[in-house]
């Protein structure tokens, strides 16, 4: 990890924006960070802990980071950018504080704390997706790859906890151990081995639970199926029990075989005699019945051949009786067709008589002469007449209409041009010219925007008036407020003081240095005598004091402000300084009222005009319409006398033509009256004379029939006729009577009836009722213990199926068992190895612990040889692989020190103030060592240092400078912070903090 610059702002002690540029100040590897006591050296290095985990080591909370030397509104914030491994990164983080509230007299508004991250990606930045702060944090630990706690022991060495990663625990220096190294890969080793043997040890457990399992099962279906036979299995292992019981279920299966065999002969015997006897009963049976019908249709034979001979005389009347029929009605419609031709006839002679057009005195002569006529009177030119002189009545009168129509439109017109002239002329002598009432309206405006004005300047006056008087008592409020702060301050300020010198006096031991002034003899500490003042305290009163200054300014600047503006607003009103708000209303809405009326005053000159130019554009209109309906009355007036004279010529020639009837059409529709009746009278005639030829041939032809059939005149075929009821009743006789010859014609050729004849000439008899139940009742109790049997029989299959079901499961899982067993012991004997409980692994030691363990003895190799140089070869780093410490369960990873000039091993407890701090500086450099030649785990290539030089002699503390100037040329870049002097001038390049009264400032010194 490598940082490249750090900006802070109202964060600690600097108020303002402080950048320092680490790129610069590590350019020779090792850098000095110097400053006053309390002048902000731990801030800065806090500040790069806040950015990162949004947190600082300690007591110290993140909400207390806010500078009291800032002012209230100024955001506190951290910027830091570093890189890790392949990532570049840019990370701001907002503390939380209180800022000023947006609204007046209201309290202080919390900020929570924010955080904004970016990648350098293609040398671009880019934010990272977070969009809440927990996201952010997490992102910003996975990259980062250590926790805040294991940060501080390896990176980041506060006052106080620099010799952490010495004194861990096994456990926490696992921790640390396990995010710097890459040992995932034996992590996920022990694991997966680990998860192996428990899952064989489920397995096989599983296993054991199936096979007992399966036992019990085959033990119950063995039991079901062999009841009294089965036999004691209490004795007996699982693959004991397999065969013998197998072996008893195919003996009871064999006994059900034969039994079967038996019932399966005695059914088939019984059925068989069954069905002898039933053969012979249904056969002799159906003999006796087929006797006993032909019996009884023997009798009715005599009644079927008379019924036959009554139904063929019938059909031969039926044949001759059609053509009397048929002769019958020829002969009346012949006297119907000669009744209704003498009628038509007598109508025709009546109907000539009355016409006078008609001279003939024939009705065919008649007919022709009406013939005539009729064609001269349906010419085409004849037929048009009546629809001629109807279109020209109606045209003369629309004409005489149209021409009366025209002549009113005419005159009204003519009224309405001398209406528009003279409101024309009315409409004229009002018009006024439109830029007399521009003027009017201009000059009422200017008007009113003045008035507005000196209105809302008088409003301003009231309202600045009266927020000077509020803002001048407000002030006095306000200065007694900050007043009472300052004083509240400057008493806290010194108990707080007192209270860390009595802390400080309370902690100081005979023999340890002071942490002031480094002195180790105290003769005369303070004692405690008044009650302890916190940093907490101190900052309350701090923020209050920063408040009432904050508001007493705010109210000063606005009451200025206030004060500046009356007097404008009394310059600009000038003479109308004395006028009242209410007086200036008045003034302004007199004003609005003038201008109104006079824009009313435009806007009705301008419809005025308007009007005008529609009443010219409308006589226009109007004098056209009125030449135009003159012209039309004229030219309808000469249309009508025209269409009148051709009417009276059309009158005189259908005169003519119609004769007596009032129209043409009327006269040719009683000609073709005339005509029809003609017509029909001829026709009725002809019919006449072809019905009485066709009754003629038709008496004929019935007489013909008559002669040829067996009948003697037309009585005898009327007499041998039936009626329906009788021939129905003779039909069905005669069908009834061949459907039962049919019938048993049939009925002797089957096979029952004909064996039942041979068995009657053979003498056999017909078996009684009780032989035939005896026999059934014989056939039913064989089928029943034949169908018993196949119960017993299926029943044992699928009992016997199930015990064979259960002996090959637990066959299988037995099987099973055994191949599982050997690879479950070489699982378990591999995994107990790497997690140290099997007796292979003499060490005692995990895996991840001895890989781990290998890793800290290199770490310790690396730091003994730096620990050797500050210690002129005293002291040595050794790992202690025996020992776990108290409540330890790790072994491998404890840490000794081997003391030459003792000759013998120390535990690293053991060592002095000044001694832990070499050790623990030696460790530190040698664990980035290793870490950095390592791939895969985190770059260790910054390391900061917070005191603890003061406790070294001045010849230790040579040594340790000279080991720490041999590390300038290897790439890390180690930062210390110290009041020692005599580091002061062996590190030239320094990061300087000045304590002002306004807040620290950073200065960078020997950077080129």
């Amino acid at each position: 990890m490598k940082f490249h610059s750090l900006t802070v702002c109202a964060f600690g002690p600097f108020a303002g924006t402080q950048t320092v540029n680490f790129d610069a100040l590590s350019s020779d590897g090792l850098f000095l960070l110097r400053g006053q006591t309390g002048s902000g050296k731990t801030s800065v290095l806090d500040a790069i802990t806040f950015a990162l985990y949004g947190n600082v080591p300690g007591e110290r909370r993140p909400e207390g980071l806010k500078s009291q030397h800032a002012p209230m509104e100024r955001k506190p914030y951290v910027e830091l950018e570093f890189s890790t491994g392949e990532d570049r990164l840019w990370v701001r983080r907002e503390a939380s504080y209180y800022r000023p509230a947006k609204r007046r007299g209201a309290a202080p508004q919390r900020e929570s704390q924010a955080l904004y991250i970016k990648r350098l990606h293609h040398g671009e930045w880019k934010p990272l997706p977070v969009h809440k702060i927990d996201e952010g944090g997490a992102e910003l630990a996975s990259i980062l790859g250590l926790s805040m706690s294991e940060f501080t022991k390896v990176i980041m060495l506060p006052q106080g906890s620099f010799a952490q990663l010495l004194h861990a625990t096994n456990e926490e220096r696992r921790r640390i151990l396990e995010q710097l190294f890459d040992i995932g890969i034996y992590d996920r080793l022990e694991g997966y081995l680990w998860e192996h043997k428990k899952e064989s040890e489920s397995h096989l457990k599983e296993l054991d639970s199936r096979i007992a399992a399966h036992t019990n099962q085959l033990i119950s279906a063995a039991a079901a199926l062999l009841r009294d036979d089965m036999p004691a299995t209490e004795a007996q292992s699982p693959e004991e029990l397999i065969e013998p019981l197998l072996s008893r279920a195919e003996k009871g299966h064999q006994r059900l075989r034969a039994a079967e065999a038996q019932a399966q002969q005695a059914a088939e015997h019984a059925a068989q005699e069954l069905d002898l006897l039933t053969t012979r009963h249904r056969q002799l049976t159906y003999w006796a019945e087929h006797t006993e019908q032909r019996r009884i249709h023997e009798q009715a034979r005599p009644e079927a051949v008379q019924a036959e001979h009554l139904l063929a005389e019938h059909q031969a009347a039926e044949a001759v009786h059609q053509w009397l029929v048929r002769a019958d009605r020829e002969a009346n419609a012949a006297q119907q067709q000669e009744a209704m031709a003498v009628s038509a006839e007598q109508e025709a002679q009546v109907l000539l008589q009355d016409q006078s057009e008609v001279i003939a005195d024939t009705l065919e002569a008649a007919a022709e002469e009406l013939g005539q006529l009729h064609a001269r009177l349906t010419d085409p030119e004849a037929r048009g007449l009546d629809e001629r002189y109807t279109e020209l009545g109606a045209a003369a009168q629309s004409a005489e209409q149209g021409a009366a129509e025209a002549e009113r439109q005419a005159h009204t017109l003519s009224s309405q041009v001398a209406s528009a002239q003279e409101t024309l002329q009315q409409q004229q002598d009002q018009i006024v010219s439109p830029e007399q009432t521009d003027r009017e309206v201009e000059a009422a405006q200017a008007t009113v925007r003045a008035a507005q004005a000196r209105m809302e300047q008088v409003a301003d006056r009231d309202a600045t008036a009266s927020q000077v008087e509020e803002l001048g008592r407000q002030a006095e409020e306000a200065q007694t407020r900050q007043d009472r702060a300052e004083k509240d301050y400057r008493r806290t300020s010194a108990a707080y003081l007192q209270s860390l010198a009595q802390e400080l006096a309370e902690n100081l031991s005979d023999g340890e240095p002071c942490l002031v002034c480094g002195s180790t003899e105290h003769p005369e500490p303070l004692k405690r005598d008044t009650e302890t003042v916190t940093k907490e305290d101190l900052n309350a009163v701090t923020e209050a004091l920063q408040q009432a200054r904050l508001t007493r300014g705010s109210i000063a600047d606005r009451q200025l402000s206030a004060e500046t503006k009356l007097q404008g607003i009394h310059s600009a009103l000038s003479a109308d300084a004395h006028l009242s708000a209410d007086e200036a209303r008045e003034a302004y809405a007199a004003s609005l009222q003038q201008c109104r009326d006079a824009t009313q005053r435009r806007r009705q000159q301008r419809e005025l005009t308007d009007q005008v130019q529609e009443i010219r554009e409308r006589l226009v209109t109007l004098r056209q319409e009125q030449t135009t309906a003159e012209h039309t009355a004229s030219r309808r007036a000469a249309d009508a006398h025209r269409i009148s004279e051709e009417a009276q010529t059309l009158r005189q020639r259908l005169t003519h033509l119609r004769g007596q009837h009032s129209s043409i059409a009327d006269r040719v529709a009683a000609l073709n009256q005339w005509q029809q009746v003609f017509k029909c009278a001829q026709k009725a005639r002809q019919e006449a004379e072809n019905a009485a030829a066709a009754a003629q041939r038709s008496a004929e032809e019935a007489d013909e029939h008559i002669n040829a059939s067996p009948f003697a005149d037309r009585h005898a075929v009327i007499s041998a006729r039936l009626p329906e009821e009788t021939l129905q009743r003779l039909s069905q006789q005669v069908t009834t009577f061949a459907d039962g010859e049919k019938r048993l014609r049939f009925e002797a050729e089957l096979e029952d009836v004909t064996a039942g004849r041979r068995r009657s000439e053979q003498g056999e008899k017909l078996p009684s009722q009780k032989d035939l139940d005896d026999a059934a009742s014989r056939a039913h109790q064989a089928r029943d213990a034949l169908e018993h049997v196949h119960q017993q029989l299926a029943q044992y299959k699928a009992e016997s199926k199930a015990v064979e079901r259960a002996a090959a499961d637990l066959e299988k899982v037995l099987r099973s068992r055994q191949d599982q067993a050997v690879e479950a012991h070489l699982r378990a004997e591999l995994a107990d190895a790497v997690r140290a409980q099997g007796g292979d692994n003499d060490k005692g030691m995990r895996l991840t612990t001895y890989v781990l363990a290998a890793r800290l003895e290199r770490v310790t190799e690396a730091a003994t040889r730096h620990l050797i140089a500050m210690t002129d070869g005293r002291y040595q780093l050794l790992l202690d692989p025996e020992r776990t410490g108290t409540g330890q369960r790790l072994r491998g990873l404890d840490l000794k020190v081997y003391d030459e000039y003792a000759e013998q091993e120390r535990p690293a407890e053991s060592l002095s103030g000044g001694e832990t701090f070499m050790a623990s500086l030696s460790l530190a450099l040698g664990l980035a060592e290793v870490v950095q030649s390592e791939s895969g785990g985190v770059g260790l290539d910054s390391l900061f240092i917070d005191e603890g030089f003061g406790s070294l002699d001045d010849h230790t503390l040579e040594s340790v400078m000279s080991a720490l100037h041999t590390l300038q040329g290897e790439g890390r870049r180690i930062g210390v912070v110290s009041h020692v002097s005599e580091m002061h001038q062996q590190i030239p390049v320094q990061l300087k903090v000045t304590k002002t009264n306004s807040g620290s400032t950073l200065d960078l010194i020997g950077v080129s």
